[in-house]
């Protein structure tokens, strides 16, 4: 009978994180808050002052990959983006369906260092007030012992029918740690962003990320 493959460590689940083209499935669940946004100085989604906050689920998006079975070191993957209105409220999100093309690659090997990009366009369908925004995700991350890591994954957009700024860029980074809830191997990442461009001068000047990745066979 053939032998079950042995489980992956904390440093190699950490790695397999930052994997776009994993043979494994991952499930990101991440908080998002942006800081110093607007007039008032408030937290995204803006509000004017003496409103009730917006709170709530924002939309999905799920990317399918095509690769190669093998690699050596260097992994890539095309295929297509669904983009999803599960938001709670239009405040949280457009409540539109989108899709279009997507493409990653990894590099990835015994070294602690990872390096890797997604890039996707999505275009919305189902009604006025469209979307068609870039989606650009270098990421870079060194791993040491005990599924401890230091990253920058930083999310770069540019909303092509906006009519002023299109561009957001973001700079910064933070650090993670793989470890187990009983025998479910996960890895929590706290990150911050100072947005360097951004659309508006004083919108979503910082951005802070609480992520908890699940990773199943």
């Amino acid at each position: 009978m053939a032998q079950s493959a042995a489980p992956l460590s904390d440093t190699e689940v950490s790695k397999e994180v930052e994997n776009p083209v994993t043979r494994r499935i991952l499930l990101p669940l991440r908080y998002e808050a942006s800081f110093l946004d607007g007039a008032y100085k408030a937290t995204l989604p803006p509000k004017e002052l003496g409103e009730s906050w917006a709170s709530g689920l924002s939309n999905g998006c799920t990317t399918f990959f095509l690769s190669p079975e093998h690699g050596e070191g260097f992994y890539w993957g095309a295929g297509p983006v669904l983009y999803y209105p599960s938001a709670g409220n239009s405040a949280l999100g457009p409540m539109k369906w989108g899709s279009g093309p997507s493409a990653a690659f990894i590099k990835k090997d015994e070294s602690p260092w990872v390096f890797g990009a997604v890039v996707n366009n999505i275009w919305s369908f189902g009604g006025p007030g469209g979307t068609n925004q870039l989606y650009l995700n270098p990421r870079v991350s060194y791993h040491f012992g005990d599924g401890w890591s230091v990253s920058s994954s930083p999310e770069i957009t540019a909303n092509w029918i906006a009519s002023g700024g299109k561009w957001t860029v973001p700079v910064g980074g933070g650090f993670g740690k793989a470890l187990r809830l009983g025998e479910q191997p996960i890895r929590l990442d706290l990150d911050a962003y100072y947005n360097a461009i951004r659309p508006k001068a004083g919108n979503d000047t910082w951005l802070l990320q609480v992520k908890l990745t699940f990773v199943f066979p």
